[in-house]
């Protein structure tokens, strides 16, 4: 193949394009609202599921955390999305890193389930959460750190004091609801918003 030399305005004119390329797709995926969506779900299982136990009195109706899946399964397959015309080595990175994120929840899950069946005869759920606040916080900060956004790196160390909290304190009560829905609110929603007020 016969390499095309180009002069200096056509070269200028190609680079010119590029860039508003990358603007425009930079543009349309900085609206964060994947953090909004998650941030909020989250905030709104957690109330639902701290007032059935609250007035119930019944643990079961944590089984109201796995709604935090439909998300996942609403973005993943709710019509098919057009792809952008310029993928920045950032874009590619940053979905590598919510893969990871995701492969992490559900290898947990499936891990969760056969130990239960094999090992420990009993399948319990509860150190989910701790480790879904820990799984979402390190996605978030890696978000941050490559984009050069300090609200996407820090605030989930807010959500990790929470994590570490039900760790040692191992008895899943309905306080783990509270702290799960803040945590994702502390650290994925409101810093979401915070950067949508500074791009605009």
């Amino acid at each position: 193949m016969e390499d095309k030399k180009i002069n200096e305005k056509e070269s200028l004119e190609l680079i010119s394009e590029m860039i508003r390329k990358t603007k425009e797709g930079a543009a349309m995926k900085q609206d964060y609202n994947a953090f909004l969506f998650y941030g909020y779900t989250a905030a709104a299982v957690s109330l639902i599921a701290w007032l059935l136990i609250h007035f119930t009195g019944k643990m079961e109706f944590m089984f109201v955390w796995f709604a935090m899946f439909l998300p996942y399964l609403w973005t993943t397959f709710s019509g098919k999305r057009k792809k952008p015309e310029v993928t920045t080595y950032i874009d590619g990175m940053l979905g590598n890193i919510w893969k990871v994120i995701g492969s992490m929840f559900g290898l947990t899950l499936i891990a969760m389930l056969l130990i239960g069946i094999v090992a420990t005869k009993e399948i319990n759920f509860s150190l989910m959460m701790p480790l879904a606040i820990i799984y979402g916080g390190i996605g978030t900060s890696m978000t941050g750190l490559v984009i050069k956004e300090k609200w996407f790196v820090w605030p989930p160390l807010t959500g990790l004091v929470a994590a570490v909290y039900m760790l040692m304190d191992g008895s899943c009560d309905n306080l783990w609801n509270f702290l799960f829905g803040l945590s994702f609110l502390t650290f994925m929603a409101i810093p979401a918003h915070i950067v949508r007020s500074k791009i605009k």
